[in-house]
């Protein structure tokens, strides 16, 4: 979907117009972090395995994918400050909801509604602080993606070390509160607002079937499910190479986290300097590398510096994919980035459930080398994305910085 035409009076916006929509971004980000954190726990409450229960996590990204393409028809036409709100408060339900749960199935609904709030905020929200200004969309983009790094860095860690004191369902009781704050924040900001002009499911269907598109998507599914076969279960890998206590699992989150934050904000700036195809270069690189690197750490020291360099380098292929859809294809700014959510998210969905396969056959010391294979194989597309000639490409020149 693009961005149509202006509700309300446009005024140049600053950079502290992005915090109330950085906020909700950090909410949204917090609820998958800290079940992830307490998968153990999670499982044990409600009498299942962890692969089960990770696999039932799944339910989320999942959601999102079917979810997100599915509602930008509906919102088409609607103010991007009100989509961005009921996204939050959907949101706040699943939460709620997935807090009553006594089982695997209740878990479930609740993530899938949780699924459904986000996949209206977050694409809406990212379009909106494209307003910033074509030279600074790079910058802007890593700005709204640090709200999910600040969720690693900060809410993860304070979610797990609280779970294991008041437990989990009172986190999620705190996140759907947090959501609604987020709401009202972001509803009376002073960001300005746009129309979502809607694309019918037949343009969306053939916008689908671009060649640079798919590309650039699958990139994205391939890089993530990568990453999320051992992100998901990171929780079980670090008790497996250590045998630890909650709070050095909380703490090794903590310090991915941090190396993601840098990243996140890190790849935006290199993003706006060097281009696109470079940083995605050295990105990929650099998480396959770290990835096969991880099963060798059985000290806690080595351990964490491995989880920053990942989360340092991961986050910056974030922005980095981002600015190429929107290089590559500029007139359909809003709806590539809904397409690269939803690709995010069956990323996310696919590395869980493969996670959950190769714990179930193997152990979790196999996960580093399963996630590894995957973004090694991506890095054979990223080459032939740089050798092609204007297929997936369209770096160009650096634009000047403000």
């Amino acid at each position: 979907m693009v961005i149509g035409g202006t509700v309300g009076q446009r005024r140049s916006p600053s950079w502290w117009n992005l915090a109330p929509l950085v906020a909700g971004a950090f909410v949204v980000a917090v609820e998958g972090t800290v079940l992830t954190g307490v998968l153990p726990q999670l499982s044990r409450d409600l009498a299942t395995s962890v692969s089960a229960t990770g696999q039932a996590l799944a339910t989320y990204p999942l959601g999102y994918v079917v979810g997100a393409p599915l509602l930008a028809v509906f919102v088409g036409g609607r103010s991007q400050r009100n989509v961005c709100a009921a996204g939050l408060l959907i949101f706040a339900v699943g939460n709620l909801v997935s807090a009553s749960s006594g089982s695997l199935v209740t878990l479930m609904a609740g993530r899938l509604i949780s699924a459904l709030g986000a996949c209206v905020f977050i694409p809406n929200a990212s379009a909106r602080a494209v307003a910033l200004g074509t030279r600074r969309r790079g910058r802007a983009l890593s700005v709204m993606a640090s709200g999910f790094t600040a969720a690693t860095l900060v809410g993860a860690p304070l979610g797990v070390y609280t779970a294991a004191l008041v437990g989990w369902r009172a986190v999620l009781v705190v996140v759907a509160a947090a959501a609604v704050l987020a709401c009202l924040a972001q509803r009376l900001g002073s960001l300005g607002d746009n129309q979502v002009s809607g694309m019918t499911t037949r343009a969306r269907l053939r916008f689908l079937g671009d060649r640079r598109l798919l590309s650039i998507l699958v990139l994205t599914v391939v890089v993530v499910g990568g990453e999320f076969v051992v992100y998901a279960y990171i929780s079980p890998l670090v008790d497996h190479q250590l045998v630890v206590a909650d709070g050095t699992i909380a703490t090794a989150i903590m310090l991915f986290g941090a190396g993601s934050t840098a990243g996140t904000l890190l790849g935006g700036f290199l993003v706006d300097r060097f281009g696109w195809s470079r940083v995605l270069t050295v990105s990929v690189v650099a998480i396959g590398t770290t990835l096969l690197v991880l099963p060798l750490a059985h000290n806690l020291v080595f351990l964490c510096a491995c989880l920053m360099t990942w989360g340092l380098f991961g986050w910056t292929f974030t922005p980095a994919q981002s600015n190429r859809l929107l290089a590559v294809l500029p007139d359909n700014g809003a709806m590539v980035l809904t397409l690269n959510s939803s690709a995010v998210q069956l990323g996310v969905a696919g590395g869980g459930l493969l996670g959950g396969v190769a714990i179930d056959l193997w152990s979790p010391a196999v996960l580093p080398f399963v996630g590894a294979g995957l973004v090694w194989v991506s890095f054979v597309a990223v080459v032939a994305s740089r050798r092609g000639a204007g297929v997936v490409t369209g770096d160009g020149p650096p634009p000047c910085r403000d």
